[in-house]
């Protein structure tokens, strides 16, 4: 696989970042997808594509661990929920909140939020009919988690704003926090 930061996909672990992840583990994370929702030309947007690039340093640490730039999503990513037994979503979201607040909505809190009336991100639409029709084929991950960012500046821009820059670093925690928990229900 490239090692281009800008190419969609599935990602390898690559060169070390200032954050420390949780110590590795000895046995798989069953079948774990991350993926990344946004476009990184949109400011903020982009939120979930640079957390996977941040998170890209520390996939070695975690086996069986899949991460994917899902840029703002489609149907072709339905393969990839459907083979994952636990999957954690990032995008920007509105939620009426401070910039840069970062929330975590773990299964049954996260059907709530994505069937709520009004969306928060504009890739919800399209993830909410994606796990519906994971949903509809009996094939969606037994665990699942969307950590969403409040963003400050969603419009043309090609980094994210200072809020959300400092957001990373929470974003990658609660990650590795649900990370460790499905582990740890697993032994």
């Amino acid at each position: 696989m490239s090692a281009d930061p800008g190419q969609a996909g599935l990602r390898e672990g690559m060169a070390p970042t200032a954050i420390a992840p949780p110590p590795a583990i000895a046995q798989p994370v069953r079948s774990t997808l991350v993926m990344g929702i946004g476009n990184t030309l949109q400011g903020d947007d982009g939120v979930g594509v640079h957390a996977i690039r941040a998170l890209e340093a520390h996939v070695d640490a975690w086996p069986g661990l899949r991460l994917y730039d899902a840029g703002t999503l489609g149907t072709t990513l339905l393969v990839e929920v459907e083979e994952a037994e636990y999957l954690i979503v990032i995008d920007a979201m509105r939620m009426g909140a401070a910039a840069g607040t970062v929330r975590c909505f773990v299964d049954r809190d996260m059907d709530h939020w994505m069937r709520r009336g009004k969306a928060g991100s504009v890739h919800e639409v399209g993830l909410s009919e994606l796990l519906d029709l994971a949903r509809l084929r009996d094939r969606l991950p037994r665990h699942r988690a969307l950590v969403g960012v409040e963003p400050a500046f969603i419009g043309w821009a090609d980094s994210l704003s200072d809020e959300l820059a400092g957001s990373l670093d929470e974003v990658q925690r609660i990650v590795f926090d649900l990370l460790r928990g499905w582990h740890e229900e697993e032994a």
